[in-house]
């Protein structure tokens, strides 16, 4: 038997034995999350600060048991765990495209040790299955939204197909003028689709789209719902698709 130090991990004991003594097989114990245990980078021209939620904004639970709190770390995230180990926190990112509140699970903890990382952590240490699963998630919104308000996020599409053209169009509305993005998709009508808050939709030429937002989530939406006005197709390849996207063609039928 020989005792070995663990390595990145943070100095973790790990007991090698030899096979088949005490009927133990090698193992070893490592931190999870890869992802999570990252520190989050902070721009210059990004501020953030993590407060608590108001205590009207959350909806009254039943407080838990031990138990209760035991079978809630080895299943998923629920809308009762999500303040059953404290008070939940959010984190308001700020920077020059805008502003994104993220909520913090209470299962995890956010600190700023200075001006210019951002660590985030699980109360378990990512040992069940609730820290493995917010950990690494959490961390990642926190670093999306970061770059979201500092570079923000683009989705570039492609129309191919005879005929195929895209184009902006700026109408006049009752409060203020709406964005329209015009599509001619091989279909009897052009199709329209209006440009909503936060999302910037550009027309560099008749057959490209640009998604501009600093929201992923809303910028790969909008880039979906226009995706989806007309698929590449299987045989030919006509539609509309992601720039760089592969698409796989079905052979045709042959004689």
């Amino acid at each position: 038997e020989s005792l070995v130090a663990s390595d990145a991990c943070g100095g973790t004991m790990l007991l090698r034995s030899a096979r088949g003594a005490l009927g133990l097989s090698h193992g070893r114990v490592r931190c999870m999350s890869r992802v999570g245990r990252v520190p989050v980078k902070l721009p210059e021209a990004v501020s953030v600060r993590v407060e608590p939620y108001a205590a009207g904004s959350l909806h009254p639970i039943k407080p838990p048991t031990a138990h209760r709190l035991r079978q809630m770390m080895k299943r998923r995230p629920d809308k009762d765990s999500f303040q059953a180990f404290g008070t939940p926190h959010r984190v308001v990112v700020n920077g020059p495209l805008g502003e994104i509140a993220v909520p913090v699970h209470s299962f995890v903890d956010v600190a700023q040790p200075d001006a210019e990382t951002l660590q985030v952590s699980a109360k378990c240490g990512g040992t069940t299955r609730l820290g493995k699963t917010m950990w690494g998630t959490t961390k990642s919104y926190i670093a999306n939204a970061v770059r979201g308000v500092s570079q923000g996020f683009r989705k570039d599409l492609e129309l191919q197909g005879v005929g195929f053209r895209a184009r902006i169009e700026k109408a006049d509305g009752a409060l203020y003028p709406v964005e329209t993005l015009v599509l001619r998709l091989g279909f009897t009508n052009e199709l329209q689709l209006p440009v909503p808050p936060g999302i910037e939709i550009s027309c560099p030429t008749q057959t490209t789209i640009a998604v501009f937002g600093f929201r992923k989530r809303q910028v790969g939406m909008v880039a979906a719902q226009i995706r989806r006005f007309r698929p590449p197709d299987a045989y030919k390849g006509k539609g509309v698709r992601y720039v760089d996207e592969v698409v796989r063609l079905k052979p045709g039928k042959r004689r």
